[in-house]
């Protein structure tokens, strides 16, 4: 969880502050507990070190939503937040990396779904989140790779020229796959991408 981020030394009543989201939905869920507990607004606000004018700003705008106020409690409270994230990250992954519909649909699912309420459902917003998704996704390509290298035994493997690239004379390879092809009884067959001549070879690492 992030701290809290100040652009100059706390001074002028803490005008300067910022809160993090989960650091500020914290703060508010203790401040709800405080009311509960009969604290003034003015008590509360010296107890969570939070200027008196900042939690009014944020009842205000909860109370503004056009939306129910236990949603509305819930996607405000840490719980809620850490959900709404797993949520649009998995939006990003299943509709944008591995079904490729695009950005714009993930934008208009926030949007139909309300949840635009809660989160930025502008192209550019989640331009970004797709940013960082990616980036994720190739880190832990990266990660995982080299990790798995590391355990996998050496073994020989059939490789089959897959592709020629002139400029270099880059030739790529792939492994072979066996699998049972109904056409010949269910059969074993040998699957080439080509009718190229295999050759073997010792590879050491995750099979690509």
């Amino acid at each position: 969880m992030a701290t809290i981020i100040q652009e100059k030394q706390r001074d002028n009543d803490d005008r300067h502050q910022r809160w993090a989201r989960l650091e500020r939905a914290g703060l508010f869920t203790r401040y709800g507990d405080l009311q509960a507990q009969g604290t003034s607004q003015r008590q509360a606000a010296k107890v969570l070190d939070v200027p008196r004018s900042t939690l009014q700003a944020w009842r205000a705008y909860q109370e503004n939503l056009d939306e129910s106020p236990a949603v509305v409690a819930f996607f405000h409270s840490v719980p809620g937040l850490a959900f709404l994230h797993r949520l649009v990250l998995a939006f990003h992954l299943v509709c944008v990396e591995i079904g490729a519909c695009g950005i714009r649909l993930v934008c208009l699912v926030l949007k139909l779904t309300g949840l635009n309420r809660f989160v930025g459902a502008s192209y550019g917003t989640q331009q970004q989140v797709n940013r960082r998704v990616e980036e994720a996704i190739v880190a832990y390509r990266h990660e995982e790779s080299a990790r798995l290298a590391q355990e996998m035994p050496r073994k020989d493997i059939t490789m089959t020229q897959d592709e020629t690239f002139t400029g270099g004379l880059c030739l790529v390879g792939i492994e072979p796959v066996t699998y049972r092809s109904p056409k010949f009884g269910g059969k074993s067959q040998i699957a080439l991408s080509s009718g190229h001549e295999c050759h073997t070879e010792h590879h050491h690492g995750a099979r690509r």
